[in-house]
C-alpha cells in the first residue's frame, strides 16, 4: 500500500495531497511546498526543487540520497525532479488540486447515471478526454 500526505504551501493560501509511490519515501522527505503565489523567489536551478506550472515541491535531498541504492542511481545524480517524475513523491492526480477537482467534477456527471445512462457514459468519456487534453496543453509534468 502507498501513502499520501496532505501539505499546505508556504504562504498558507493553497494545499495539495502528495503521493508516495513504491513505499520508499514518506513525508519526512518533503521539506516544503510553494504555490504559484509564493514560489516566485525560488531558484529554479537547485536540484532539491521540482517545478510544475508554478508549483514547487522542495525535497530533503539528504534523505533522497540515502535511498540511492534503492533507486539504482549514484546519490549525486538524484534530483527532486527525477524522484517526482518516477512517482516516488508526486501529486495525488495530475495537478496539485486534481484530487479535489476531479471528485467534484465526476460527482456532477454521476448524477446523470440514474436518469440518462447513455448521456452519463458520453459525458464521462468527453470529460476524461477533455481534462487530459487540457492538462497537456497547460504543460503539467505528468502529461509530458
Amino acid at each position: 500500500m502507498c501513502d499520501s500526505y496532505p501539505i499546505q504551501c508556504s504562504c498558507g493560501k493553497n494545499s495539495t495531497e502528495l503521493f508516495f509511490g513504491k513505499m520508499v519515501l514518506n513525508e519526512s522527505s518533503v521539506l516544503n511546498l510553494f504555490c504559484p503565489s509564493c514560489s516566485g523567489k525560488i531558484d529554479k536551478k537547485e536540484s532539491r526543487y521540482v517545478w510544475d506550472n508554478g508549483w514547487v515541491l522542495e525535497l530533503d535531498m539528504d534523505i533522497i540520497r540515502s535511498h540511492s541504492s534503492t533507486f539504482g542511481l549514484p546519490a549525486d545524480e538524484l534530483t527532486a525532479a527525477w524522484v517526482f517524475d518516477r512517482g516516488y513523491v508526486t501529486w495525488v492526480g495530475i495537478t496539485p488540486d486534481d484530487a479535489k477537482t476531479r471528485n467534484r467534477e465526476r460527482e456532477e456527471i454521476r448524477k446523470l447515471a440514474g436518469t440518462d445512462f447513455l448521456g452519463y457514459l458520453h459525458a464521462m468519456k468527453t470529460w476524461g478526454i477533455g481534462r487530459e487534453q487540457r492538462f497537456s496543453e497547460e504543460g503539467w509534468r505528468k502529461m509530458r
